[in-house]
């Protein structure tokens, strides 16, 4: 950020001195036309600036979401997005305990209190306590070391799977996709990343053939095996009923069924419950999904659909 100042000045300063120093009339008045510019899209570039880093907040691109994080995100003494948990306030209930990632832990929705994991609480009563678990940018592994960490031994663990999952498996072997980046102190211009961040966006669909062609690697997807059947094989250990639910790719559900399909064959031959949501986001249109046209995540409307579907499904007949 310091460079970028430093280089602003420098070329404020050169045009000054040119627009004061040059005596050819031709040449000054140039140079006095091109300080005036200068100074204009100066003046905007601030206040473009002005708005990305103070005013605008969002779950796309990383300053606008250090922005929404600073305005939306609160977490317990735990580091998890969830109210206080009290051992008396569980105490002779029945534990859920809702681990995942981005998607379970709510991100691009406002209220915690809208997402499905807090939607399914309120349906089940107070004879049932919810624990949110949910880590943003975790994978299976993680998400098994935070059940294992979980305040109490849970009765209930529902795992919210989504198509990105097999990532960790995918680094383990030292692959990973690369972006193109620009340079840090560009970056450090919120309206540079937003710009760099809808340009990302748009590889979407290249992302996604690359995240397919994970599934298919029989290498990886024998690692991202043993990770799901480690899952299973805690919970079994702790005596605990699992449910899975699994997100597809949201924008192109259809695609995803598949890999979807493969992933839920795992659970399902160990005899565990499990929804698949591909057919429910099929059914409504992309953008009475997802958070925003920017961001892929499910937003509170689809949250609300996914808790009561799992007490529906799981709950309902107790």
């Amino acid at each position: 950020m310091v460079l970028i100042v430093l280089v602003l000045v420098g070329i404020g300063g050169l045009l000054i001195a040119g627009a004061i120093r040059i005596r050819t009339p031709w040449l000054r008045s140039l140079a006095v036309g091109l300080l005036i510019s200068y100074v204009t899209l100066l003046i905007m570039g601030i206040g473009i600036e002005a708005y990305f880093r103070f005013a605008h907040y969002d779950t796309f691109g990383r300053r606008a979401s250090e922005n929404w994080l600073a305005r939306y995100w609160q977490t317990n003494s735990a580091g998890y997005r969830d109210r206080e948990w009290l051992p008396e306030e569980w105490a002779g209930k029945t534990t859920v305990a809702v681990v995942g990632d981005s998607f379970a832990a709510g991100w691009g929705v406002n209220d915690p209190s809208l997402r499905f994991s807090d939607v399914l609480g309120e349906l089940l009563g107070d004879d049932h306590y919810v624990f949110n678990l949910a880590i943003p940018g975790t994978a299976t592994p993680h998400q098994l070391e935070a059940l294992q960490q979980a305040p109490t031994t849970p009765d209930i663990v529902i795992l919210q799977y989504f198509l990105n999952d097999i990532d960790y498996a995918v680094m383990s072997q030292g692959l990973q996709i690369l972006l193109p980046e620009p340079p840090t102190a560009l970056r450090d211009l919120y309206m540079v990343d937003f710009v760099y961040s809808l340009l990302v966006n748009g590889m979407d669909r290249d992302y996604w053939e690359w995240e397919y062609s994970n599934y298919d690697n029989f290498v990886l997807w024998d690692i991202h095996r043993a990770q799901l059947e480690a899952f299973i094989d805690y919970t079994k250990s702790i005596d605990a009923r699992l449910i899975v639910v699994i997100f597809p790719n949201l924008r192109d559900p259809v695609r995803s069924i598949p890999y979807v399909d493969r992933v839920a064959f795992i659970f399902q031959d160990r005899g565990i419950e499990t929804l698949k949501l591909f057919d429910a986001v099929a059914e409504w249109t992309p953008d009475a999904v997802v958070v925003s046209p920017r961001d892929s995540h499910p937003n509170a409307a689809f949250h609300r659909y996914v808790g009561e579907r799992l007490y529906t499904l799981f709950f309902d007949a107790e």
